[in-house]
């Protein structure tokens, strides 16, 4: 069991994994796909203030929550997909805002 204040933190690496593992591009190569074209959109429609961008990364992760859905069967809530892929496309956005950052500051 895990201590709790591990457990606190969605961002804490609990299981002891590499920080370069995929484990959704190993289960799902196509959802994380969308989970990337997604995290693009959304980092623009920050970035830019653009609505449309915005609009598309909403399409797009609902597009991997339903690809999620049919995999895991229909014995699990819905809104527990949607809530881990829009976790994972806010990550993949923060993650293309960082590069983005260091490679101002570099520059």
């Amino acid at each position: 069991m895990n201590p709790i204040r591990s457990m606190r933190s969605i961002n804490h690496n609990l299981f002891d994994v590499p920080a370069s593992a995929n484990a959704l591009e190993e289960y799902d190569p196509n959802v994380a796909k969308l989970v990337r074209k997604a995290s693009r959109h959304l980092f623009k429609a920050r970035r830019d203030n653009d609505r449309a961008a915005l609009d598309e990364a909403y399409n797009l992760t609902l597009l991997a929550a339903a690809d999620l859905m049919r995999g895991a069967g229909s014995s699990v809530y819905v809104r527990t997909h949607l809530m881990v892929t829009a976790r994972l496309v806010e990550l993949e956005a923060a993650l293309l805002a960082a590069k983005a950052k260091s490679k101002a500051k570099g520059e």
